[in-house]
């Protein structure tokens, strides 16, 4: 029985340290603008070329956030691919207020850079007035999308949305994020079917 009870303790330690490793994040940065060069050449230099403070919060949800008049921002979205997600795609559109346009970037290639007024009106299919980052096939593993854009003044409500390969549209939230990284079913039932086989083991033995 203790070795059964060891067993269960390091399998469920290892799935519980494989769901902190899938856990997706999504990280909403704004500071305000006190360096006026758009883009800088970029964004991202754009960004680290203002001096002024960064305030920082950890959003479950993308959508309806807004940032601040006279403020240069930065999104971060960590999320991970499992491997029954291995070879699919994976298509982001970003609807920031950014009356001095923006960039996004996946794992640090930058993606789309647009330097006009960028605002969506709520509009989904207003395209041209959104950042856009789509991903050839992905590999099993870790992932970070990260996008830069600066307001003027009058900022209202962003949003941000994923799919997988043609599939419909997701929100872009945490919950929605951690799907990618849910393992496949058979890794679980290795796991259920190692731990059963031990306790009927030990049956047998004790019956003996």
């Amino acid at each position: 029985m203790k070795r059964i009870a060891v067993v269960t303790l390091v399998l469920a330690s290892l799935t519980l340290g494989a769901a902190n490793a899938r856990a997706a994040s999504i990280t909403y940065d704004v500071r305000s603008i006190d360096n006026y060069s758009f883009p800088l050449p970029t964004y991202l230099a754009g960004w680290a070329a203002q001096s002024t403070p960064i305030a920082s919060q950890s959003l479950s949800d993308f959508n309806g956030s807004v940032g601040s008049n006279n403020g240069y921002d930065r999104l971060t979205v960590g999320f991970t691919v499992s491997a029954a997600h291995a070879g699919d795609t994976v298509s982001f559109q970003l609807a920031p207020d950014a009356g001095y346009g923006g960039e996004v970037y996946l794992d640090g290639i930058l993606k789309n850079q647009k330097t006009s007024d960028l605002w969506w009106g709520g509009d989904w299919t207003n395209t041209s007035e959104l950042l856009i980052a789509n991903s050839g096939p992905l590999a099993q593993g870790s992932y970070v999308l990260q996008a830069f854009w600066a307001e003027g003044c009058c900022n209202g409500g962003q949003g941000g949305r994923f799919r997988l390969n043609d599939q419909n549209w997701e929100s872009l939230t945490v919950a929605n994020l951690n799907a990618l990284a849910v393992p496949e079913p058979g890794s679980i039932a290795i796991f259920g079917l190692g731990l059963a086989g031990l306790i009927a083991v030990r049956r047998k033995r004790v019956s003996c």
